[in-house]
């Protein structure tokens, strides 16, 4: 099957601008005249889960975006695009707000986001250097 892009789709996406995939859904719902009821019957999926879907109550999973994309006409991969985009930008808002608070040994130590990439190789570095206790039988000899 060969799919179009959507009118409507952004060539690029800007980061942090947290745009839920429903408000995507119901333009391109407009743009074709397609009622959510009409989506669903299309797609065999119920109406209520369309509906969640078009006010942000759910996620687009890879099975929706997959019926989407045979309904519709826009490729799959935009859709999971738009939700994976969505779901990151919201997780950043989230994490500027209460900022990361790791304990260390007797200290804590408030991360920006700036540093959150350093923080995966701290927590690594500290998994990795903890000494594994040593099971009972290694132990007696």
């Amino acid at each position: 099957m060969t799919t179009r892009s959507s009118a409507l789709a952004p060539a690029t996406v800007t980061p942090g601008l947290a745009i839920p995939p429903g408000e995507t859904l119901l333009e391109e719902l407009a743009a074709r005249g397609i009622s959510q009821a009409e989506l669903a019957r299309r797609a065999g999926r119920p109406v209520q889960a369309i509906n969640e879907i078009a006010r942000g109550k759910k996620g687009i999973t890879a099975e929706t975006a997959l019926v989407f994309e045979r309904v519709l006409g826009v490729s799959a991969e935009f859709w999971m695009r738009l939700e994976a985009d969505y779901r990151l930008a919201r997780a950043r808002r989230r994490i500027q707000l209460a900022k990361i608070t790791l304990p260390r040994s007797s200290t804590t130590k408030t991360l920006s986001t700036s540093s959150l990439c350093g923080t995966a190789s701290i927590l690594l570095e500290r998994r990795a250097s903890r000494k594994r206790p040593r099971s009972r039988r290694t132990a007696r000899r």
